[in-house]
């Protein structure tokens, strides 16, 4: 059986894989501390109350309901569980895994972090969008705008679905200004 301790561990190291959130900033916005997690990786015990900051963040960044110390399995299995959806004849018509999220509210990415998340810079990303080919940003008020978190999950699937596949190629630009 897991200690607290490595579920927190655990926890953590699964909510910064899964989002591509640095540990630093994670650190930073959960208790203001930019080296906690990389202490914690390297041995740091951490309290209680810190503990359930950082979970609280991670709740809040989620949008997931409970308490901080909700137990971590009852999460995994909702989510890993299958919905089977029935005929009125009684047959398994298919499976699929449970939305994830469903209630999650929209997330917006600033440009940033869209340009770590896809390795893109800030003026290849406005030329995509311009083609097209690339999701388009959202005004969020004033000159501020923000990319929808799902559909550049969306973008980045389907990048790694086109290379697996050899689908679409990478072809350079006869004016030479770079690749499409």
């Amino acid at each position: 059986m897991e200690t607290l301790e490595q579920q927190f561990n655990s926890r953590v190291s699964a909510f910064l894989r899964d989002t591509g959130i640095g540990a630093t900033t994670l650190g930073m916005k959960a208790v203001g501390d930019p080296n906690l997690i990389r202490e914690i990786a390297a041995g740091r015990s951490v309290t209680l109350r810190t503990a359930d900051q950082v979970l609280a963040f991670i709740n809040r960044h989620e949008g997931g309901s409970g308490g901080a110390r909700a137990p971590l399995r009852r999460r995994r299995l909702r989510e890993l569980s299958l919905r089977s959806r029935k005929t009125k004849s009684g047959r398994v018509k298919s499976e699929q895994p449970m939305e994830q999220g469903a209630n999650k509210p929209i997330r917006f990415l600033r440009l940033p972090e869209v340009e770590a998340r896809t390795g893109l810079a800030r003026a290849t990303i406005y030329v995509r969008m311009a083609e097209g080919t690339f999701p388009k940003s959202v005004s969020l008020g004033g000159r501020a705008v923000g990319w929808i978190e799902t559909e550049i999950n969306e973008w980045g699937r389907e990048r790694i679905a086109d290379s697996r596949s050899g689908g679409e190629t990478v072809a350079t630009d006869p004016s030479g200004r770079g690749n499409k």
